[in-house]
């Protein structure tokens, strides 16, 4: 039996103390002073893309009127984006990332910057997706700020990727969104001990509450897609309320990453313990009906993966293990295989640059069934790619054009999406694509309740 209490102080105290081995060695630097740097220098150093995207829907929502979702047959979505790190002297760095989005999606911007711990789901025309102050030592670096948390070595899907956060609004165009952190990366020869402590849970935009992304159940969105509440009466809807814990030291998350390389090899493992990554619903006080309350219950996490290169093969694995805390949630485990092939000599033959196929499978299960008497569903609906298989194929014909295409079907319930794209770059700086995307399956599965959104987009994207 694990004790989970004794796992998360322990977690608590080896990222605490690797933060402040980084910490002392990063002041004993600032004492010497560092010259003030100005604004322009940071805009000077940074670089930009702008990205527009158009979207047209051939098929409508169903009872769109009466239901109140939006059913716009063409969509138009913008990206500008800012990202610039700054030398202050030899050992610090100041980096900062804008993100300006504007859209016609119906309510899917309001207003400009999100404070820290922000509770409201919606995005912003202008936020921040990167602030951060960065101490480079020869064998230490710490980052304090906002910033992003990638794990995972997977190529098209990760289920141990859980721990930073994106703007979602446009499901289809995921903006990095960053989550508030501070850091420590200890160097042992090309292998990093990384520590981590999020001490902020805030809400990442997502879905308007009348977007058609939403799903059948708009007041869960797509967490609770096939919500059954055992126990409502007839007539009666769930309401969904969102609950956020407070930023005082015991709601604190912890992450501790070891990655390491060897001979053709990448590996990591990690540990966490804090706000678990998918939610669960709460029931609502005793003798009353409404409102449910989605929280992110508290967890542990232990994951590891590994990356195999050899010639044109990359052969590649993830898994993890992950217990709720006092039950609130499933106990389960999840993995994932993969293989990535890039072939040249064939596609030499025939006048193109390279032919990429990817596959991995991942799969799910579980070990231990929620079992709190306060909570009533689990976030088995929120958890993606329980049982599936993931395809794509890239085909580089020149340095000019790219065309190819995606697909993921789940075993579980048959639903499945699929993608195809061509993608013109005339130069570095400069990109097109036009790209079909596909939805099929029962209404409350993960692929079939997004049927009615198979759309047709174009993309422009410059960088600068």
């Amino acid at each position: 039996m694990i004790d989970k209490s004794a796992l998360s102080r322990g977690l608590a105290v080896a990222v605490s103390g690797l933060a402040c081995v980084g910490i002392q060695g990063g002041v004993a630097v600032a004492e010497q002073g560092a010259e003030p740097t100005l604004l322009g220098q940071v805009l000077e150093n940074a670089t930009y893309e702008s990205k527009t995207v158009m979207t047209a829907f051939p098929r409508a929502v169903h009872q769109a009127d009466s239901s109140g979702i939006e059913d716009e047959p063409v969509e138009a979505w913008t990206h500008l984006s800012l990202d610039s790190t700054t030398f202050l002297d030899d050992y610090w760095t100041f980096g900062l990332g804008l993100e300006a989005l504007a859209s016609t999606y119906r309510g899917a911007e309001r207003g400009a910057f999100s404070a820290p711990g922000v509770r409201k789901g919606h995005g912003r025309y202008v936020d921040l997706s990167r602030m951060t102050l960065s101490y480079l030592g020869d064998t230490v670096e710490v980052l304090a700020g906002k910033d992003a948390v990638p794990i995972g070595l997977a190529e098209i899907y990760s289920p141990t990727d859980l721990y930073g956060a994106e703007n979602t609004a446009n499901p289809q165009q995921p903006v990095d969104y960053g989550v508030w952190q501070l850091r420590t990366d200890l160097y042992v020869g090309s292998d990093r001990l990384t520590g981590i402590i999020l001490p902020i849970e805030e809400s990442a935009p997502g879905p308007a509450e009348h977007s058609r992304w939403n799903g059948p159940n708009g007041s869960g969105g797509s967490d609770f897609a096939n919500l059954n509440i055992t126990g409502l009466p007839v007539g009666i809807s769930p309401e969904i309320v969102d609950d956020y814990r407070d930023s005082t030291p015991s709601n604190w998350s912890y992450l501790l990453q070891y990655k390491g390389t060897a001979t053709n090899l990448d590996y990591f493992i990690t540990a966490y313990n804090g706000v678990g990554p998918y939610p669960v619903l709460k029931n609502p006080a005793s003798g009353q009906f409404n409102p449910y309350t989605k929280v992110y219950p508290t967890v542990s996490i232990a994951s590891a993966g590994s990356a195999l290169v050899q010639g044109s093969w990359k052969f590649y694995g993830e898994g993890l293990a992950y217990w709720a805390e006092e039950d609130t949630d499933d106990d389960f485990a999840r993995a994932l295989i993969g293989a990535k092939y890039r072939e040249t000599q064939f596609a030499n033959s025939i006048g193109w640059k390279e032919i990429t196929p990817i596959i991995e499978y991942s799969k799910e299960w579980r070990f231990g069934l929620q079992d709190h008497p306060d909570y009533n569903t689990s976030s088995k609906e929120a958890r993606p790619n329980p049982n599936n298989v993931l395809m794509s194929l890239t085909v580089e014909a020149n340095d000019e054009w790219k065309f190819g295409g995606m697909h993921g079907h789940s075993l579980k319930d048959w639903d499945s999406t699929s993608q195809v794209f061509a993608r013109y770059q005339p130069n570095d700086n400069l990109w097109t694509m036009i790209s079909f995307v596909e939805y099929h399956g029962n209404e409350g599965t993960q692929f079939g309740r997004y049927d009615r959104n198979d759309n047709i987009s174009l993309t422009l994207n410059y960088t600068f």
